[in-house]
């Protein structure tokens, strides 16, 4: 039989072993409480968890009726800042194109002399004042053709700013096709998932008509409300996507925007024509290349006719010779020593083969942009024609899935999954379509036939 003494101390020991356990067993109570306490605060599965607020809404657009692209161009283009910055340039190419023609021309001069002067005559000191004017009229007969030549080369790069100009045009127009399209995709894309959310809502309602029977678990219903956050997600999207479309057309057009009609691009009946970007580029190289003299121009003289004629002069005391009328003809051979003439033309030959060096750099890229397009536009109408037929099969699919699984032969999963396929296939067919479009887009751009199939003038 133990002894008083043994059995204290194992006393003592028991409640210093309870003694090291008790924060243990104090984390667990207060695990346990704390875990009471976030079973209760949390929500039920089933209770929708709440959204919060948006910090701010798009507006509506406004209503009426709709818009098509042509309307939205003819107001964006005259005030793109690109569309003002090329008419802007071909106005002072013109110019350029007037000081150049006028060279051809006689230069009228006149001549306007006031002062006094100390002279000499026969020995005799003369206080002489003068007050004379005079009329001239100069004239280039002949500086081996290099006046026709900058003449010749200012009316192509009037052409390639006129190019520029209607290059500018298209390109603006692109820009604004290619948000208008974006809208169209939103626009498309947004009733979708709300047919889907609303199709998953109805779903939810049954789950949980079933699961207050005791029909189905609670596994299953957080399963339906998970797919109907899945599906609110997506259509917040949606919106999200068609609201940024419609700010970015209206930042492009500079107004507000109305609801927006349906688009159809026509297709190029080839690509051999000859963009504004290619032809631009040609007419400067065709310009820089008439700049290039022969280097027998540079032996060549220039002939200048010169006619003179007095109008009044009132030289006191009057000189003793008064020329009344006068005509020159002379020639004159400027040669540098230092050889700037040869210079300036080796100078527009570089000139020259840079600027049909470039035009050839310019029509490659675009060729080769065109021919890229193709596969695209080809590989992305049989993949909108295969995913019109899968939509199809999808929706008879999920109209006989809920009917199985009213009666129990399919699965609640299987259902959710049968939904989220077709909505998958419905966004990779706006995606697609919105490729294709936006590939035609860029074809008619890249061949110069975007604004008039559109229904705009290709000319500014």
């Amino acid at each position: 039989m133990p002894s008083q003494h043994h059995r204290r101390g194992g006393a003592q020991r028991q409640a210093l072993t309870l003694t090291k356990r008790q924060p243990l067993v104090w984390c667990v109570m207060l695990a346990l409480a704390a875990g009471s306490g976030l079973a209760q605060a949390q929500p039920s599965p089933l209770v929708a968890p709440a959204m919060p607020a948006a910090a701010a809404r798009v507006p509506a657009p406004p209503t009426g009726q709709a818009e098509s692209l042509a309307a939205l161009l003819a107001r964006a283009l005259p005030q793109d800042p690109a569309v003002q910055v090329a008419r802007a340039l071909l106005s002072a190419t013109d110019e350029r194109r007037w000081q150049a023609r006028s060279r051809l021309g006689p230069a009228l001069t006149v001549n306007a002399t006031a002062g006094k002067s100390l002279d000499t005559e026969l020995n005799l000191p003369v206080n002489r004042t003068t007050d004379r004017a005079e009329l001239g009229l100069r004239w280039n007969l002949y500086n081996a053709g290099s006046d026709g030549a900058e003449l010749t080369a200012v009316s192509r790069e009037v052409e390639a700013a006129w190019q520029d100009l209607r290059r500018a045009r298209e390109e603006s127009a692109e820009r604004v096709a290619d948000a208008y399209l974006e809208l169209l995709r939103g626009e498309a894309l947004v009733p979708l998932a709300a047919e889907r959310r609303a199709a998953v809502q109805r779903l939810v309602d049954q789950v949980l008509q079933q699961n207050s029977a005791g029909k189905v678990s609670d596994a299953d219903a957080q399963q339906a409300r998970a797919s109907l956050l899945d599906a609110e997600i997506a259509q917040e999207q949606a919106e999200s996507e068609r609201d940024s479309a419609r700010q970015k057309l209206a930042r492009l057009v500079g107004d507000e925007i109305r609801p927006v009609a349906a688009l159809s691009l026509p297709v190029p009946l080839d690509d051999s024509g000859s963009p504004g970007l290619v032809a631009s580029a040609q007419l400067r190289a065709l310009a820089a290349r008439d700049r290039v003299r022969p280097r027998s121009t540079l032996l060549a003289p220039r002939v200048d006719l010169e006619l003179r004629k007095s109008l009044g002069d009132r030289t006191f005391p009057a000189q003793t010779t008064l020329q009344q009328h006068a005509w020159v003809l002379s020639a004159r051979w400027d040669l540098p020593l230092g050889g700037e003439n040869a210079s300036r033309l080796d100078e527009a030959a570089r000139r020259a083969e840079a600027a049909e060096a470039d035009a050839e750099r310019v029509a490659r890229g675009v060729r080769a942009e065109l021919d890229a397009l193709l596969p695209t536009l080809d590989n992305t109408a049989r993949a909108i024609e295969r995913l019109d037929r899968q939509i199809a099969q999808y929706t008879s699919i999920v109209r006989s899935g809920e009917l199985q699984f009213e009666a129990g032969r399919r699965t609640l999963a299987q259902l959710i999954q049968l939904h989220d396929s077709r909505f998958n296939a419905q966004q990779r067919l706006a995606d697609q379509t919105r490729k294709l479009q936006g590939a035609q887009l860029r074809r008619l751009s890249l061949t110069g036939t975007l604004l008039s199939a559109l229904g705009l003038p290709p000319s500014p």
